[in-house]
């Protein structure tokens, strides 16, 4: 399945995380552990893509993320997975890598994470808001706003900002701050 997504984001800290959550209305939240990989080399991280799988109670997916343009805009592939799945030769995931010359083989878990999800709808887009743990005992909490219509959603993202005295402090990607707080680095 591919698909395009736009997000906006923040890292916040645990106070902006519980002021958040107590003024929005999110669904009940859910746990994932999120496996994520590179070449030895880390050939993908240098190309900006990034590659994961992410473990739900009931279900997994992998799914590789692409550079798509402006505005954070990125194509996800993504394959259905069994529960508990390790990343799983044969789908589009494969078939995109290969496209760019990666091969399969050359894969390798190079970081894990843990995120607590949740989700509230809104009319700028959906709302995110993780906590993630990883192995050093580390914990970080991101706000993501995913958004079909880019300045809409840029304008409820600054109105968050200001609201609730969101910065750019440190912003990276969960894949690097996975990275970052990984043994297996």
């Amino acid at each position: 399945m591919h698909s395009t997504e736009q997000e906006l984001k923040a890292l916040l800290t645990p106070d902006q995380a519980a002021a958040i959550q107590a003024a929005f209305a999110f669904e009940a939240p859910f746990t994932q552990t999120n496996l994520y990989f590179d070449t030895p080399d880390a050939t993908l991280a240098a190309r900006h893509l990034g590659l994961r799988v992410r473990r739900f109670a009931d279900r997994a997916e992998q799914t590789l993320k692409v550079p798509a343009g402006p505005d954070r805009r990125l194509t996800e592939i993504t394959d259905p997975l069994p529960q508990a799945s390790g990343l799983t030769a044969g789908g589009a995931v494969e078939a995109a890598l290969a496209a760019q010359g990666i091969a399969w083989a050359t894969l390798v878990e190079v970081a894990t994470a843990t995120t607590t999800r949740r989700l509230s709808r809104q009319a700028a887009g959906l709302l995110t808001l993780d906590q993630t743990c990883y192995p050093n005992q580390t914990q970080d909490f991101e706000l993501e706003l995913e958004v079909q219509n880019f300045a809409v959603g840029k304008n409820f993202f600054m109105m968050l900002r200001q609201r609730f005295g969101l910065s750019d402090r440190g912003l990276t990607n969960k894949i690097t701050r996975a990275l970052q707080n990984n043994k297996k680095l």
